[in-house]
């Protein structure tokens, strides 16, 4: 499996999360924040392949988000044509602008064997990233899979067994 880094967020554009792969095993490590600006640490995931019982990649609008990235875009904007708030109304339109950016997610989802669902979301640029994961952990699944099956296995003995001739 590739290394498939991604933005978190805009406005964090520096924080990038990683999904890899080590031997049996698929890592997540998505970035702390505090206050969602400011780097603090990373949380790593490890999961076996032989656990993960499904994934999936799910386009996903957050409408409470895009209404307040809205309505704080016009009160920014508005704040532009009042002497002495340039500077406020500047962080604002960029506030907004964040979240209505951030309002439209990819979510890669991956449900275990034992039902837990990790879900790990994406930048909306960043879909293709997303898709690649999700299509490099079906493959991962897919090989588990076939070097377990015993009659897949039992097959090829029987087939070796009759090119010797024994």
């Amino acid at each position: 499996m590739n290394i498939v880094t991604y933005v978190v967020s805009l406005l964090t554009f520096y924080l990038k999360g990683e999904i890899r792969s080590e031997q049996n095993f698929v890592v997540f490590q998505e970035p702390n924040t505090v206050l969602g600006l400011i780097p603090l640490g990373k949380h790593t995931d490890r999961i076996p392949v032989h656990q993960i019982a499904a994934v999936s990649t799910n386009f996903r609008l957050k409408l409470g988000k895009l209404v307040c990235g809205i309505l704080a875009f016009l009160f920014g904007f508005g704040l532009f044509g009042q002497p002495g708030t340039f500077l406020p109304g500047l962080i604002i339109l960029i506030l907004a602008v964040n979240w209505i950016l951030d309002a439209f997610e990819i979510d890669l989802t991956l449900i275990t064997t034992s039902g837990a669902v990790k879900r790990i979301d994406f930048f909306i640029f960043d879909k293709e990233k997303a898709v690649l994961a999700e299509q490099q952990i079906h493959a991962m699944i897919s090989n588990r899979m076939s070097d377990t099956n015993v009659r897949e296995q039992t097959d090829r003995v029987v087939d070796a067994i009759n090119r010797k001739g024994l």
